[in-house]
C-alpha cells in the first residue's frame, strides 16, 4: 500500500514548463472499494526553473490502518537548449514521510549536469551520507519527479507522451517507458463533463533487484494509464484522470478534485 502511494505521489508531479505560471490540484485516490488517500499537488515555474511539491495523506479506513503522511519536493532548471539528454535539470530532490513507527527523510544532490552525485537519508535519529557513483552510463535520470517534468515539458511543445528514460539514483535502477495512446472524449469527473483528453501509458521496467516488488510488480506488467488535460486560457497541461487497472488491492483511480491556476 505504501509504496503504491509513493508512486503514485511522484507520478503526480506531471508538470509543464510555462512562462511564470503555476497552478494547486487536489486528487483523490482510490483503491478497490476503498477511498484511500488524498494529494495536493502545488507546482510553479517560469521559462527558467521549475519548482514541484507534493503531499500524500491516508484517508479513511486506509488512515486507520496505516496513517502516513508524505512530503516531496523537487527544484531544478528548464532549459530550451540543454547540452545534456535531459529538458528538465534537477538540483534537489527531498522527501518527508511520517508513518505510524517512523520518520524518514531523504535528500538527493545533483551537479550542474544535472547528474546525481549524493545522498542524504534519515531514519528516526539515524543518518545516512551515501555518495551516488559507479553511475551507469545509459542512466539518464536519477528521479521520477524530474523525468515527468520534462515529459509534460515536451508534451507542452509537441502533444506527444513518447519518453524513454533510465533511472539511477545510487539505489535503485529502472527503465520508464512513457506511449502515446490517442485520444479520447470521454466524461470526466473534474470537469463534470464530456472533454478531450491526451490517453497515456507509461512502465516501470526493473534493471535490479530493488526489493521493492509492488512497485514493479504492478507497474512492469500492468500499465499505467493517465489522461491529460489543457487549460485553455494558461496553455497549462493538467491530470484529468490516472488509473491502474489491477493491484494487488483491486483496482486504482485517482480522480483531481480541484484546479487552481496561479
Amino acid at each position: 500500500m505504501r509504496k503504491i502511494i509513493l508512486f503514485l505521489v511522484i507520478l503526480f508531479g506531471l508538470t509543464g514548463r510555462v512562462e511564470a505560471m503555476g497552478f494547486q490540484q487536489t486528487m483523490d485516490v482510490g483503491i478497490g472499494v476503498f477511498d484511500a488517500a488524498t494529494i495536493l499537488l502545488d507546482y510553479d515555474a517560469t521559462d527558467k526553473d521549475y519548482k514541484i511539491s507534493a503531499e500524500v495523506r491516508t484517508a479513511n479506513f486506509f488512515d486507520t490502518i496505516y496513517p502516513f503522511i508524505g512530503r516531496y519536493s523537487s527544484e531544478g532548471s528548464n532549459l530550451e537548449a540543454n547540452k545534456t539528454m535531459k529538458d528538465a535539470l534537477p538540483k534537489i530532490y527531498q522527501t518527508y514521510t511520517k508513518s505510524r513507527n517512523h520518520i524518514r527523510t531523504k535528500k538527493i544532490f545533483y551537479d550542474e549536469n544535472g547528474y546525481a552525485y549524493q545522498r542524504i537519508s534519515t531514519k528516526d535519529a539515524k543518518k545516512n551520507v551515501v555518495p551516488i557513483k559507479d553511475v551507469p552510463k545509459t542512466a539518464d535520470a536519477a528521479d521520477l519527479q524530474t523525468i515527468f517534468a520534462e515529459l509534460i515539458g515536451n508534451f507542452n511543445q509537441t502533444r506527444s507522451c513518447a519518453l524513454v528514460r533510465e533511472v539511477y539514483d545510487g539505489k535503485k535502477h529502472y527503465r520508464v517507458i512513457a506511449q502515446d495512446e490517442g485520444t479520447e472524449n470521454r466524461y470526466f469527473d473534474l470537469l463534470k463533463r464530456t472533454g478531450n483528453s491526451y490517453k497515456c501509458s507509461l512502465y516501470i521496467e526493473n534493471l535490479k533487484d530493488n526489493n521493492d516488488n509492488i512497485l514493479w510488480d504492478v507497474s512492469a506488467e500492468t500499465p499505467i494509464y493517465f489522461w491529460i488535460g489543457v487549460e485553455q486560457k494558461a496553455k497549462l497541461p493538467y491530470v484529468l484522470e490516472i488509473r491502474i487497472d489491477s493491484t494487488p488491492l483491486g483496482a486504482l483511480k485517482v480522480v483531481p478534485t480541484s484546479l487552481k491556476i496561479k
